[in-house]
């Protein structure tokens, strides 16, 4: 049976080698036979700049997706809030969702999210480490894999689109919602029950960061996959 290529969209501040190669996620994935489209969110991209960081993450995942689409999409924090846009907007370019570390508090309106993402961009424009602790956890990760911390703070404050639930319920792509248990942004609840043809998998103890290299993550994920 023919298999569908698979976008695989990292977190903020992250790269794509980091939340998916160094893992195994890519491996895996091939070995299955599957084909993994790269996609890297504005603002982002070893080495330097990749394109303009204001620009809307979705309009990026929609441009993966053509000439190849339906396709399987999994992404991580930023990525899965940018895949849930994409997918709400054109809902036949997707064929199956798996969303990490999306959690209710990014949801549209949500003050504390708006807040959480100036405080990265502040962390990351300051010329000393914050104290506060996922600001400085960002701007270590910024700086492990070799991002421009100029360009990801672009990035964090360009408002990026969010879909809220009237939007959520436009998907009509089969999706996996995966959380940690520890996540510190909270629970996926609302997220999980307003995508039509959605299940919704808790991590027991694991945290927002730890979510794509834990192997429950990853079993998960895969089992989905391949359950079409």
């Amino acid at each position: 049976m023919h298999k569908r290529p698979v976008l695989l969209v990292h977190g903020m501040g992250s790269s794509y080698e980091h939340n998916w190669v160094t893992p195994g996620w890519v491996d895996l994935l091939r070995e299955s036979g599957r084909e993994v489209v790269a996609v890297e969110l504005p603002g982002h991209g070893v080495g330097g700049r990749i394109g303009d960081p204001t620009r809307p993450a979705p309009e990026v995942l929609l441009e993966a997706a053509a000439g190849i689409a339906p396709v399987d999409a999994v992404g991580f924090s930023a990525g899965g809030f940018a895949l849930m846009v994409a997918a709400a907007r054109k809902p036949e370019a997707f064929r199956s969702l798996a969303l990490l570390g999306v959690t209710d508090g990014g949801l549209p309106g949500n003050r504390g999210g708006d807040a959480g993402m100036r405080a990265v961009a502040d962390a990351l424009e300051s010329d000393e480490e914050p104290v506060d602790g996922v600001p400085r956890l960002m701007r270590r990760l910024v700086d492990t894999v070799g991002n421009d911390r100029a360009a990801v703070a672009a990035f964090a404050r360009s408002r990026q689109p969010r879909a809220g639930t009237g939007d959520l319920a436009e998907i009509t792509a089969r999706c996996l919602v995966v959380e940690g248990g520890a996540d510190h942004g909270g629970p996926a609840e609302l997220i999980a029950a307003a995508i039509p043809h959605c299940s919704r998998v808790v991590l027991k103890g694991v945290d927002h960061f730890a979510l794509p290299s834990d192997i429950g993550c990853l079993d998960a994920v895969l089992r989905f996959l391949e359950g079409e």
